[in-house]
């Protein structure tokens, strides 16, 4: 599959974004519960029955605490990040510490009463601190906090049996409200989380397709330069148009073979695309008695499959008409990709090096005494603090011009080509 198949495709955020937007309105939500209940219904009763009680400052420091409770959590979840697990068991405990310490100075008959303002809010608490750690802990700390509520009743003395239904119903509806708030955010939770993972399965689902697509478009694309060069050779040798014992007609399908391999090399997925499409085709040439030999100089590069082509294309055609040895070269520095060969060529393959019409990549043909020699190269890009020589050659030094010596000098026939537009 091409480059960049799926580019664009990945993790779409705007339903992870719903999702965590759901869970932080939640939490405001509740912050805001907590605070009309804390504001709204406890300060009022609380100074309503100032009077009543026997030791006030309790009642007063009772109400601080929790109001402080209140700010901290506030500027906790500003961030939009979960509550720190310490703080949760510390704010809980504050709070059961802050009713305890309330209740304890009341008197039997005013137990989940108007001077009983603790009740009203101590399990919002719960509701709010445990939103994240789910229905089940919830429900323990607001059963928790009846229990030692009830346990405190019993301790100032038994109520009277009207007493006790008055206080049984408000039990029963202050808890209600409780309980739903806490079940209202646990199933709206489910959806957020349900929600989310809808929108990965659906961006899995058009990344497959988009995938798929894109393999299908690349063996569409396979068949038609199939079509285009490997089926004519073997329609003429098919109809007895081509002449298997041709040399011309065995370098074709030498040069096909290569092709066709490199093709499947472009599927493998490779640290070094590029030495690995072109040992593919230095195989083919192995096969038919060839002596190949490879150097590889600098650092594997990022080069686009289109490019990758265009460079190794020359050289397999030059592969192709080796008859005993052949020497490849892969030259990478400075911003610069060169592949070059020389092979022991006959005078009659000079003219079956194909040029390339690919923005960018120069092909040069240099031929001396039965000696190949063809160079494709093109610029990248050039990595942060390399500076490419300014004629498109590589470097000098450590480069692949040592293969030019394998060409004699002053004697031979050389050409040149630059095919990259102006």
């Amino acid at each position: 599959m091409t480059e960049n198949a799926v580019d664009g495709i990945g993790a779409d955020p705007l339903t992870d974004r719903i999702a965590r937007d759901m869970r932080a309105g939640l939490r405001v939500a509740g912050l805001f519960i907590l605070t009309a209940v804390h504001l709204g219904l406890a300060l009022p009763a609380l100074l309503t029955s100032l009077r009543d009680y026997d030791q006030p400052w309790v009642q007063l420091f009772a109400f601080t605490l929790l109001t402080l409770l209140i700010m901290v959590d506030a500027l906790l979840g500003a961030d939009g990040r979960g509550r720190p697990r310490p703080w949760v068991v510390l704010g809980l405990t504050c709070a059961l510490v802050a009713s305890t310490v309330a209740t304890s100075r009341l008197p039997v008959e005013d137990f989940i009463g108007t001077p009983h303002w603790t009740f009203l809010e101590i399990g919002w608490f719960g509701v709010l601190l445990l939103f994240d750690a789910g229905l089940g802990p919830t429900l323990v700390f607001i059963g928790g906090h009846l229990v030692l509520t009830l346990t405190q009743l019993l301790l100032a003395g038994v109520p009277t049996r009207q007493a006790a239904s008055g206080m049984a119903v408000s039990a029963l509806a202050i808890c209600t409200f409780q309980v739903a708030a806490a079940m209202l955010a646990r199933s709206l939770g489910e959806c957020a989380a349900a929600a989310s993972a809808t929108g990965r399965e659906q961006e899995r689902v058009r990344t497959e397709a988009a995938v798929a697509a894109q393999v299908h478009a690349d063996q569409r694309a396979r068949y038609a330069e199939l079509g285009r060069s490997v089926l004519p050779l073997l329609t003429g040798l098919a109809d007895g148009s081509l002449r298997p014992g041709d040399g011309t007609v065995r370098r074709r399908s030498a040069v096909e073979a290569a092709r066709l391999r490199r093709l499947f090399a472009e599927r493998d997925h490779a640290h070094d695309p590029l030495l690995h499409e072109l040992r593919a085709g230095i195989d083919v040439a192995e096969r038919h008695g060839v002596d190949v030999q490879l150097a590889v100089r600098g650092a594997s590069a990022p080069v686009d499959r289109r490019l990758r082509r265009a460079l190794t294309e020359p050289v397999l055609a030059a592969l192709a008409t080796a008859e005993r040895s052949a020497r490849a070269t892969v030259v990478r520095g400075g911003g610069l990709v060169r592949v070059s060969v020389v092979t022991d060529s006959p005078l009659t393959a000079l003219t079956e090096i194909p040029e390339t019409a690919e923005h960018g990549v120069r092909v040069r043909t240099v031929r001396s005494e039965g000696l190949l020699l063809v160079e494709a190269s093109c610029t990248l890009d050039a990595p942060a603090g390399s500076t490419a020589p300014a004629d498109g050659t590589a470097p000098a030094e450590g480069t692949g011009d040592d293969a030019l010596a394998a060409v004699p000098a002053g004697r031979g026939h050389s050409s040149s080509s630059d095919v990259s537009p102006s």
